[in-house]
């Protein structure tokens, strides 16, 4: 049973990175700080540098052999039953409709599956985003093969992407404020993503773990886990690549504010 301390922890982690978002959007909108030049240039600066590098730093330390096997599985159909519906749904029809569906639809399932991620990377944004995925994933898989990386060069590494969360939401915020609404994308598709991203996205993953034989306590936490709010990172690269970064931007902020009463429902249903 989930606590109230449990509860302020979760909420203790998000506000910060409000404060980093809030913080950018008051830059722009009143202080007048930025020029639109500015906020491409720290936006490409996140996208370029720190992101690569947190991934890496992150990942990295991950040991994917001690991992369970199932739930990858799990998660990586998931993904895959995801872009195979937009898929389908791209080819079937080109009504406008149909369209926000197929956008909602994908930012209820950007990969965090690193090597599913290189050819959606491709497809949505460009083959250089493809190439830096790939890198990433070659230097990750030389450090799970033993390979050290001296002092000099981790710590050059951490010092790049220590504040690569907290920029990634600043250079949000700084995109939030250079719209007229902070509903970027409308009310309609936010609806629509929202719906796509807490409850579509959650169905998937189950189908997906009844699939592959996932049971109990691992079930719940795949079901869970798909229930997480969208991450700041797909944002960034869809506004360097401006890929529907309303829709991102969107999702972001809206996910992060209803994702607390989302998943503590979801964990409530599941006996958690």
């Amino acid at each position: 049973m989930i606590s109230v301390v449990d509860a302020y922890h979760v909420v203790a982690a998000c506000v910060p990175l409000y404060v980093a978002m809030l913080l950018a959007y008051i830059s722009v909108k009143w202080w007048k700080l930025f020029t639109p030049d500015q906020c491409a240039g720290i936006n490409k600066f996140v996208a370029k540098f720190s992101i690569p590098l947190l991934s890496f730093q992150v990942i990295s330390k991950n040991n994917p052999y001690k991992m369970n096997l199932k739930l990858i599985y799990a998660d990586f159909l998931q993904k895959l039953l995801a872009f195979l519906v937009l898929v389908a749904l791209t080819k079937i029809s080109s009504r406008s409709g149909l369209r926000w569906i197929i956008t909602g639809l994908s930012l209820s399932s950007l990969p965090n599956s690193l090597i599913l991620g290189i050819p959606l990377l491709r497809a949505m944004y460009s083959e250089e985003a493809a190439l830096l995925l790939a890198q990433i994933v070659v230097l990750q898989s030389l450090i799970w093969w033993g390979v050290k990386l001296p002092a000099i060069i981790d710590q050059s590494v951490r010092i790049l992407s220590n504040g690569g969360l907290g920029m990634a939401m600043f250079s949000l915020g700084l995109f939030m404020a250079s719209r007229p609404s902070i509903i970027a994308c409308g009310t309609r598709m936010a609806a629509v993503a929202m719906a796509l991203k807490f409850i579509v996205g959650p169905a998937l993953m189950a189908a997906s773990s009844f699939a592959i034989g996932l049971r109990g306590t691992l079930f719940k936490i795949a079901f869970v886990q798909a229930a997480l709010p969208q991450g700041i990172v797909p944002f960034v690269f869809a506004k360097e690549y401006n890929v529907h970064p309303d829709i991102l931007s969107t999702g972001v902020l809206f996910g992060m504010i209803i994702t607390l009463p989302v998943t503590l429902a979801y964990y409530f249903l599941l006996a958690l």
